[in-house]
């Protein structure tokens, strides 16, 4: 097997220390598998919703739409109608098609009422919510089920409620004192926070998605919705205003990233998502042998580590415009010649050493992935967010879902940025749903949510699944680590061995220790798709949250 022109230096690293691991109990990862398709989100409710979908003879999209929305529902710490959503596809035909569902900044604004610092909490942080424009686009373009069908659902989980899990009672402890006390009310029982295991009911949210069920996804943007969201944000200050929501958020189909790597095609997300930034590890990964790239060694953690932050490094300097970039001649984070100019930097160690002077990317962001595949060749990926957890911290009035925080994602100093705040312009985004072919056939789908670690998880679960052909289960659930451009190095601690931990530091990495499974290093939802008839689907959801993978049972 040819990895490319550059000779391999085998890395050798000092070990400090010998001390024992921790013993960490394994959490149990949920798969599935069936013959007629697969969903793996961050939710139960979410994956049966898009099941149900499957098994009323809906597709993909279907499927995924109605995954979505339910995801709003009982994940509403990480999406929701307030927020924005991004979709991969590949449709039976062979098409590949990358959705843009970027909100919007509001047209309101002007040099007069911008704060020198990014908005985070409030209704003033929230930019147009683009999540049912894109979905309700999805919908009607290439879905084939109505539009009450796949809300249904939704619907039935915001009436009737759904359990709260032990990680939704967590994230809640830490963020309900930054919450209106009308938002903070419907996530408290007897006065005080809803615990694990029992029961959340959002009527209003119930309410507001019945109005879609019945006037269209577009009563959001020019119905009694979009007037209720416009008196929403005039009594409290917000900057949308009832024309920036008449102006629909309309996502935009962009053409998608594409690379190889050991044979293998990959087809990911192009700007304003990460896709480059996975590309650009990929392509270094792939000038260092399988042997090299051992799973939970200190060369591979250090090779990771250090391909990490000159990917994201790379990105956070040179920025792209969305709407130039597929006419940029230069597309050198795509370049596997520079790629492999960076594994030669790897292979040298001293070349990388240091902090270098590039402002490090945002790593803030609260996200959720979900992964679809029916039977008839469609497969869906979409990532979508409120940005922060639980997004400003308040809902819309007698609507229920949450504002996002998109303002606090927008470059607010250099005026030369893409990402620079100005009436109308998309936020930056981390997302990188991701498909593998073997040939021309999919062989894996998958993406993540967790800003700038999206793109790092997705990679780690990509090295070990080719390279140390792991079970895609175990692939999943493995160690993980991240390293950001600063050097600093997030890693579940007591999941790698000392020497491990030493190598990075070695390296002159800064080790930031996680727990086992953190919930800071991703969550990836994944599929594993058949490459012949009497292959099956298999689907896998990362334990690291709360989700689950399951497929349709008809015809079993």
């Amino acid at each position: 097997m040819s990895y490319g022109e550059t000779e391999i230096i085998k890395i050798k690293i000092k070990i400090k220390g010998n001390m024992g691991m921790k013993s960490v109990q394994k959490k149990k990862v949920s798969t599935a598998k069936s013959r007629h398709g697969m969903v793996s989100t961050a939710s139960a409710r979410a994956t049966d919703a898009g099941v149900q979908m499957l098994e009323k003879g809906g597709n993909a999209v279907d499927a995924a739409v109605a995954a979505a929305f339910c995801l709003g529902v009982t994940e509403p710490q990480a999406s929701g109608l307030g927020g924005q959503s991004m979709a991969l596809l590949r449709l039976r035909s062979g098409e590949l098609i990358a959705v843009d569902g970027s909100s919007r900044a509001p047209f309101g604004l002007d040099s007069r009422n911008i704060p020198a610092q990014p908005l985070k909490l409030g209704i003033r942080a929230t930019t147009v919510p683009s999540t049912p424009a894109t979905l309700g686009y999805l919908l009607e373009r290439y879905g084939t089920l109505a539009l009450r069908d796949v809300l249904e659902p939704s619907i039935i989980a915001a009436r009737e409620g759904f359990i709260f899990s032990a990680l939704q009672h967590k994230l809640l402890l830490r963020e309900i004192t930054k919450m209106d006390w009308q938002t903070a009310e419907v996530f408290k029982k007897n006065n005080r926070p809803l615990h694990a295991g029992e029961n959340v009911i959002q009527l209003d949210l119930a309410f507001c998605l019945e109005k879609m069920a019945d006037a269209g996804w577009l009563d959001f943007y020019q119905g009694e919705i979009a007037s209720m969201i416009a008196k929403d944000m005039s009594e409290r200050g917000g900057f949308i205003s009832d024309i920036d929501l008449s102006k629909v958020p309309a996502p935009v189909e962009r053409q998608v990233l594409k690379t190889t790597y050991r044979g293998y095609n990959i087809a990911t997300f192009p700007p304003p998502g990460a896709g480059r930034a996975l590309v650009q590890i990929m392509n270094t990964l792939e000038n260092f042998s399988p042997e090299e790239l051992t799973p939970d060694t200190p060369p591979y953690a250090v090779i990771l580590a250090i391909a990490f932050r000159a990917a994201l490094m790379d990105r956070e300097r040179s920025p792209a415009d969305p709407a130039l970039y597929p006419q940029e001649m230069n597309k050198w984070m795509l370049d596997k010649n520079y790629a492999t100019i960076v594994a030669q930097r790897i292979k040298k160690l001293a070349a990388m050493r240091g902090v270098l002077p590039y402002a490090p990317p945002r790593t803030a962001g609260e996200t959720t992935h979900l992964s679809v595949a029916d039977n008839d060749g469609n497969t869906v990926g979409i990532t979508q967010s409120v940005e922060l957890v639980f997004g400003a911290k308040t809902v819309a009035k007698n609507l229920g879902f949450f504002y996002n925080s998109y303002m606090s994602a927008f470059d607010y100093k250099d005026i030369l940025h893409p990402f620079y705040l100005l009436p109308g312009v998309r936020p930056w985004s981390s997302v990188a749903p991701t498909l593998v072919f073997n040939g021309e056939i999919p062989k894996f789908l998958l993406g993540s949510p967790g800003s700038e670690r999206i793109s790092t998880s997705l990679a780690q679960v990509l090295t070990r699944v080719l390279d140390a052909e792991q079970d895609l289960a175990d692939a999943v659930a493995a160690p993980r680590l991240h390293a950001g451009s600063t050097g600093r190095v997030s890693i579940e601690r007591e999941r790698f061995a000392p020497e491990v931990i030493a190598a990075l530091t070695d390296v002159d990495c800064e080790v930031s220790k996680r727990g086992a499974y953190s919930f800071y290093l991703g969550c990836v939802q994944a599929l594993q798709l058949p490459q012949s008839p009497n292959e099956m689907f298999y689907g896998v959801s990362d334990p690291r949250r709360d989700g689950t993978a399951k497929g349709p049972k008809k015809g079993e």
